[in-house]
């Protein structure tokens, strides 16, 4: 009597990817935050949040009210060392601690975002891909009426980015848009040619991201989380197209020297709120500013 052959269905790359770091953000010990200053009063912020990362968090994660004028709201995100560095060839070296990683980083400052955003160096990596993993945050995501991932924004010169074997470029669920300078968009786009989900939008010459901006908007991108590095961030300050600054600052000293995620004047910011590190994160300060827009 033939046996009947039990199949089994092969992971995909993608599938492998979520599940391993799933499995890494449930398993991560988070200390959580205490909270050191609450300036949310009369400041046009929107709460953010569940019962897990209130407990964390200590209270609502925020973002701003949508401004107008045809362009996403847009957050900036970074972790800086107690010298002010933001660079390093392992992020996790600058000390932001597993409570930053996890419940900011990857959870609440892109959990109400239509788009994850980085330059190129952020999104060199073969199997980059921006999103949200813990299960809790995943639910409060879906609960905010959001797709399962946020769509990726790559922002390129010249377009070097691995789009032969990286995973955001190579995985059909994604939604993907690449911004680049108009001498860049007909090489991309080749190179794209069998890629229906990645789309090239042309940002001018020189690229200009408010022009980027207000194509992302087009294309229904509301609201961005911008992650670096620090040449998108400076462009995106300077462009007045910054509403939000989520900081984290650690407790050590770090990272490539000289190296701030803002070079120009200084930023004149209004805190919302500021926290503290707990446990074996103590030390660890995470603030949350406002950004007024540039004057026309």
């Amino acid at each position: 009597m033939a046996r009947l052959a039990l199949i089994v269905p092969t992971m995909t790359r993608f599938e492998g990817h979520c599940r391993q770091h799933e499995k890494l953000a449930i398993s991560a010990r988070l200390s959580g935050f205490r909270t050191l200053a609450d300036e949310t009063s009369g400041k046009e912020v929107v709460p953010i949040g569940n019962d897990w990362t209130r407990r964390l968090f200590d209270g609502n994660f925020y973002r701003s009210r949508h401004r107008a004028g045809g362009r996403p709201l847009t957050s900036l995100v970074f972790v800086q060392s107690r010298d002010g560095n933001t660079v390093a060839s392992d992020p996790a070296t600058l000390g932001g601690g597993e409570t930053d990683k996890h419940l900011i980083y990857e959870g609440l400052s892109r959990v109400d975002a239509d788009a994850v955003m980085a330059g190129a160096g952020t999104a060199r990596g073969e199997n980059t891909v921006f999103s949200i993993w813990h299960p809790e945050l995943v639910s409060l995501r879906l609960c905010l009426g959001h797709a399962r991932h946020p769509a990726q924004v790559v922002v390129t010169d010249h377009g070097n980015l691995p789009i032969d074997r990286g995973l955001m470029f190579t995985e059909p669920s994604l939604r993907v848009f690449i911004v680049t300078r108009s001498s860049s968009v007909a090489t991309i786009r080749t190179r794209l040619a069998d890629r229906p989900w990645v789309e090239v939008n042309d940002a001018g010459e020189p690229l200009s991201l408010t022009a980027a901006m207000g194509c992302l908007q087009r294309r229904g991108l509301e609201a961005i989380s911008a992650i670096g590095g620090r040449r998108t961030a400076t462009a995106l300050l300077r462009e007045g197209l910054v509403s939000d600054l989520y900081l984290t600052t650690s407790p050590i000293a770090g990272g490539e020297p000289d190296t701030p995620f803002y070079e120009g004047p200084r930023l004149q910011l209004s805190r919302v709120i500021a926290k503290a590190g707990q446990g074996t994160e103590a030390g660890v300060r995470f603030e949350h500013f406002l950004v007024p827009p540039v004057p026309v």
